[in-house]
């Protein structure tokens, strides 16, 4: 690419800091956090969910999920209380027929694993003020995991 005149700039990789985050209540030896973090492509937006899995017990633990995005399910609702529907894109994206894929993950004692969820895409976040946002996944065992709630101001 250097050659046609071309380069690449990568984003520069984002650290996660277990110590600084709010986490749920454990189960199975995992906690899930949630905080906001600022869009790519605006860094004046605060729309995008940053949800952590990490691996709080004292063994390597494996799983297999169908996606980061289908493995865990956002709760969000809106200023007025009430639960904020999918967007047409966000309807089309998580459709049940794309459910293909298969991740396989291992955290090792205090691993964690990030996935970034574009809510502002997925959801039809319009409405001004401030909505309120948590996240939960079931472990393959059946267990729910949830974690912290937060707020995000539109």
């Amino acid at each position: 690419m250097a050659k046609m005149g071309l380069s690449v700039r990568d984003d520069p990789k984002r650290v996660v800091n277990p110590e600084l985050r709010q986490w749920g209540q454990t189960v199975d030896g995992f906690a899930l956090s949630v905080e906001s973090v600022l869009l790519r492509e605006d860094r004046g937006v605060m729309s995008n969910l940053s949800v952590v899995l990490r691996n709080v017990g004292d063994e390597t633990k494996s799983l297999t999920v169908p996606g980061w995005l289908f493995f865990f399910h956002v709760d969000l609702t809106g200023p007025d209380g009430q639960p904020v529907s999918m967007s047409p894109f966000g309807s089309e994206l998580l459709k049940p027929s794309r459910k293909t894929e298969r991740i396989a993950a291992t955290l090792p004692p205090g691993g964690l694993t990030e996935t970034q969820i574009p809510l502002g895409s997925i959801f039809g976040m319009r409405a001004p003020g401030d909505y309120r946002a948590s996240a939960w996944c079931e472990l393959p065992g059946g267990s729910i995991l949830r974690s912290n709630s937060i707020s995000i101001t539109v």
